[in-house]
């Protein structure tokens, strides 16, 4: 059958388009290839951990590959077009709708808030031209005369029922097979990144922590300030210290110990058993820590805990900063309280690191409060033991 001079046409367009794609993915994998060298030469033994390097590495792997495999698919399909093939025109249907899909993806990734920032004039202006001339293609291979042309009707005045046995055919089962694959790589990379998902991944790090430490300033209503630092061991061991000033100015220190389900407080330069616990004591040898227990997220009066955000809360992910030299991302959190009269939403922010999804940092400002509560944790499984003071009965 002859070629139609637009199928030679949207052949041609098809070729040096994806021509030009194969040839942008191996400038992309050379650049990157030479910027590894360069990397290898002048800072030998780095490693890729910072947020925004990983996140451009990423998208520079993405790009060489979708611009590699779409061009190499665009290459074949342009062929089996001059030789007018059936399977040419469903490849070239699937070829639109899986560009189109790339481009709109570029316009999403990197996600809103994060600290990689994508110019959107470039995926515009390829949508510019890809979206224009996808259109065109869709029109021209949907058309009943060009079908006919493929062989695919019998002739362009009759009409056909389609059949159950047609969309079972493998060209169809491939087509559809393709689009579900591309719409559940979508929907996971949503997934993925989404907010929400970031406290899971944080939850699931805060269950295999062992130690770390905490820190956070209290305020009181006509009362000075008070400042607790707290360093945990799960399950057996929390060393707190209460540090405030008493109205004449004067520093008052309280420092106690929970070590296996016994309690001490320090007086003067020794370590005394609290009294008041003796019974619970004397009944049971080993007691789990409140926050090895419960998890340190929602133990302080800054945070509610991983549950109740993941069951009921809102998540908006915020910018990446430094907390005491390290890294993190704030993620912005709601969780409706409708029996607290005083405050039917719980707001508060948590700074979590993303390379290891442990926090940094709890932030919140409780209603009719002018005073910003802040919570930081450090030293996450710095260590392998708890680190008894001296002086402290073994």
């Amino acid at each position: 059958m002859n070629r139609p001079r637009e199928i030679t046409v949207a052949a041609a367009v098809a070729l040096t388009g994806s021509l030009l794609l194969v040839s942008f993915g191996a400038l992309l994998w050379l650049f990157a290839h030479h910027l590894d060298l360069w990397r290898a030469q002048n800072y030998p033994g780095m490693t890729y951990h910072d947020p925004l390097i990983l996140v451009l590495k990423n998208i520079l792997i993405g790009a060489i590959v979708v611009s590699i495999l779409l061009g190499l698919i665009g290459i074949l399909t342009a062929i089996g077009l001059f030789g007018m093939r059936r399977w040419a025109r469903r490849s070239m249907i699937a070829w639109c709708v899986a560009s189109s899909l790339a481009c709109g993806f570029g316009l999403v990734y990197p996600r809103p808030g994060s600290e990689f920032h994508v110019n959107p004039v470039f995926p515009l202006t390829v949508m510019l031209i890809v979206f224009p001339v996808n259109t065109w293609w869709l029109l021209l291979f949907f058309r009943r005369s060009t079908k006919a042309r493929f062989g695919i009707l019998p002739s362009a005045q009759t009409t056909r029922r389609i059949s159950m046995k047609k969309f079972l055919s493998p060209a169809w089962m491939t087509t559809a097979a393709v689009l579900a694959l591309l719409g559940a790589g979508l929907l996971w990379v949503n997934w993925r990144t989404a907010p929400m998902r970031e406290i899971e991944r944080s939850k699931e790090a805060m269950a295999e922590a062992k130690s770390w430490h905490y820190h956070t300033v209290r305020y009181f209503v006509n009362l000075p300030p008070e400042m607790d630092d707290a360093d945990l061991f799960c399950p057996v061991f929390r060393h707190s210290v209460s540090n405030t000033t008493n109205s004449s100015g004067s520093s008052l220190i309280r420092e106690d110990i929970s070590y296996f389900g016994r309690g001490y407080n320090r007086v003067g330069d020794q370590w005394l058993l609290n009294q008041v616990r003796q019974a619970e004591i004397n009944s049971q040898t080993s007691m789990p820590i409140f926050e090895c227990q419960n998890g340190p997220i929602g133990s302080d009066e800054n945070a509610l805990p991983y549950d109740a955000i993941i069951s009921d809360g809102t998540v908006r992910r915020g910018d990446v900063r430094d907390v005491e030299g390290e890294s993190c991302r704030d993620y912005y959190i709601g969780v409706p309280t409708p029996h607290d009269p005083a405050e039917t939403e719980f707001r508060f922010s948590i700074c979590i690191n993303e390379r290891d999804h442990l926090p940094r940092e709890t932030r919140r400002t409780p209603p009719g409060s002018d005073q910003e509560r802040v919570g930081t944790y450090r030293q996450w499984n710095a260590f392998s033991e708890p680190q008894l003071p001296t002086g402290f009965p073994h």
